[in-house]
């Protein structure tokens, strides 16, 4: 019998997308799959439109808004699957991304499979556009999960990138293994999340021609644009998690860099107005050469101040500015 499959959607006022994101689950060509569906206290019309899908594959549970993270960890609390599939609500994934990533894990149960990430938006055709070339540099498949994260945080040379969540495809044992999603978190807690997945995991599967469609939001009030004090506390709360999880394994150069970019690019963001993260920060930068890396903090301008002045005074005015 084929293994099951939990496709695991949390949503909240998700009503403009929900439809559209539950009909790609329920068209994958995957035939056993259960859906869960986690509504996190939507005020809207989302839950309503669910009862126009007819199947049995579909279950929806219901909580108090209590935020994204701890909407996964109640649907995993039900999950049955041998694999687990997370898929934010206003996404899509290609029809049988599901079914060829199983397949690949077929002969490597102790690994997870990641597909390549379609941005687009609201006017755009998904399916007419193709994956990032620069994020097709770092998804491959390799039996060096550590080396795959270092390369990923930008521990070997100036480049970085970031890897979307619905693009993996993830065993339930390695799931059982890492545990919850941190539920403290209101930023990047998908990233502090499968760093433990792949860390854990004895490589990647990169599973070729399927895709993952994610709508990049126009708004600039989204989640992964906010700079309050409560989403800082949040990236260095995983930031120091990933730091743990990777050092604990590995003492390379490389590693610490990697380390070092993350709580870099913090520090500067947090400089001046959120000291207390600034401080916290510095305090944990690894011991290496400072030069490895220069974040961009502004155009061309910004830059001759930086190069003048120091990236302290350029924040300083950047943070003045702001306030006007």
């Amino acid at each position: 019998m084929q293994p099951l499959v939990s496709i695991i959607i949390p949503f909240y006022n998700a009503e403009r997308y929900l439809s559209e994101t539950l009909g790609s689950a329920i068209a994958q060509t995957w035939e056993n799959k259960e859906i869960i569906l986690v509504d996190d206290g939507s005020t809207d019309g989302s839950v309503e439109l669910i009862g126009n899908f007819k199947s049995d594959q579909i279950k929806l549970y219901q909580q108090k808004n209590k935020g994204a993270a701890a909407a996964r960890n109640l649907g995993l609390s039900y999950a049955k699957g041998e694999y687990v599939q997370f898929l934010d609500a206003d996404d899509l994934l290609s029809k049988d991304k599901i079914e060829k990533q199983v397949l690949a894990l077929q002969n490597h149960p102790d690994q997870v499979a990641v597909c390549s990430t379609v941005h687009f938006k609201d006017n755009q055709d998904p399916l007419l556009l193709g994956p990032s070339s620069f994020e097709e540099n770092f998804i491959y498949t390799t039996t060096d999960p550590i080396g795959f994260m270092v390369k990923l945080w930008g521990g070997y040379d100036e480049h970085a990138s970031m890897i979307q969540p619905n693009a993996w495809l993830t065993p339930m044992h390695l799931i059982q293994i890492v545990g919850k999603w941190n539920e403290q978190l209101s930023l990047d807690d998908d990233g502090e999340y499968f760093a433990k997945i792949i860390l854990n995991s004895k490589g990647i599967v990169k599973v070729d021609h399927v895709f993952n469609y994610y709508r990049k939001q126009l708004d600039q009030n989204s989640l992964s644009g906010k700079k309050s004090l409560q989403h800082l506390k949040s990236q260095l709360t995983s930031t120091l998690s990933k730091k743990q999880e990777l050092l604990s394994r590995t003492a390379t150069k490389e590693a610490k860099q990697a380390i070092h970019r993350q709580l870099l690019e913090l520090i500067i963001k947090s400089y001046p107005q959120y000291a207390s993260i600034y401080k916290a920060a510095l305090k944990e930068l690894p011991n290496i050469n400072p030069n490895y890396y220069q974040p961009s903090i502004g155009g061309p301008k910004t830059q001759k101040i930086v190069d003048l002045f120091g990236w302290k005074t350029a924040r300083i005015i950047q943070y003045i500015l702001k306030q006007k």
